[in-house]
């Protein structure tokens, strides 16, 4: 299979030293990197693993792979450990050159490749400049952040932008079809205290929370697709004109488990100045939903006891 890349580079004019400490301290990495709107921070633990904080949870990232001080350092996306990204350091007249390497997008499903190479290239020229900013003192060029591209999470195509995430399960496909599609289930680990009901378990079937005072549905979603054990697609009820949402869950055999990909789509029909704001927050919380999910039917501790 062809390896799939994309690969930026830019020469900042400070010592390598320099440069080293901002892409690998947790609180330097997190000025350049985070957008200030989400009001972040960053931390790493003893084992190598990079958490974003943010509203009082702790978010794992990625985990640290490889490091040569202050030569290179290498690193791999969480939940899924699919995308890998190198950083190489070479001093280079008189400053330093820094080029940044993702790969692995060969091993995401056919249809999402392509469409996670091309953002993921331009928030890392992005990145790289404020990066550069950072490291010389200056004002960040680009302070809406481009999280969820950098970490490969973000799908563009002409028509549409979308958040995607998946993560690996020990558990075959029927066992996670049912945590995904049964309200009981739901409530377990998505919504621990917040019952769900289901009209249905049908296409055109409505999944919400029924308010308690009105009985009321809130929270609606309704079915699209239904292709059990393989395909779950259900679409919100839109707050507003325009702003419907779609879940697509994409349950697929890998390794003796179940490998689940939840592709959120339907931001182009926000407004630009929230549409950044929106996927890089629905990055992050996708990835948690789906560590409960997988500590659930896993039988452990639910990372967000709780719950979304």
């Amino acid at each position: 299979m062809e390896q799939l890349k994309v690969e930026r580079s830019i020469w900042i004019n400070a010592p390598r030293e320099r440069v080293w400490q901002a892409i690998t301290d947790p609180t330097y990495l997190a000025q350049w990197l985070l957008p200030p709107m989400l009001g972040a921070e960053m931390k790493r633990d003893s084992q190598g693993t990079l958490f974003v904080s943010m509203g009082g949870m702790e978010i794992p990232v990625a985990t640290l792979e490889e490091i040569d001080t202050p030569r290179h350092v290498r690193s791999r996306g969480l939940p899924d450990g699919l995308i890998e990204t190198t950083y190489r350091l070479e001093e280079e007249k008189d400053g330093t050159r820094v080029t940044v390497t993702m790969s692995g997008f060969e091993s995401l499903p056919a249809d999402a490749r392509h469409d996670r190479i091309a953002p993921s290239g331009t928030a890392w020229e992005k990145a790289l400049e404020n990066l550069k900013s950072h490291v010389t003192g200056t004002d960040l060029p680009f302070p809406e952040g481009y999280v969820a591209a950098l970490f490969g999470f973000r799908r563009e195509s002409e028509k549409s932008f979308a958040v995607e995430r998946s993560i690996w399960i020990a558990a075959p496909r029927e066992r996670v079809w049912r945590a995904i599609t049964d309200p009981a289930q739901l409530e377990m680990w998505f919504s621990p205290g917040t019952s769900w009901k289901l009209t249905a378990l049908e296409v055109g079937g409505r999944l919400f929370v029924p308010d308690p005072e009105t009985g009321d549905e809130t929270y609606v979603q309704v079915i699209q697709l239904l292709d059990p054990p393989q395909r779950f697609v259900t679409r919100s009820l839109p707050a507003t004109p325009g702003s419907a949402e779609v879940t697509a869950y994409l349950l697929q055999e890998e390794n003796n488990g179940t490998r689940l990909t939840i592709t959120n789509s339907g931001y182009e029909l926000l407004p630009e100045d929230g549409r950044w704001s929106a996927m890089e927050q629905n990055a992050f919380g996708f990835g948690m939903m789906l560590e409960n999910l997988r500590a659930y039917i896993e039988g452990q501790d639910l990372p967000t006891p709780g719950g979304f």
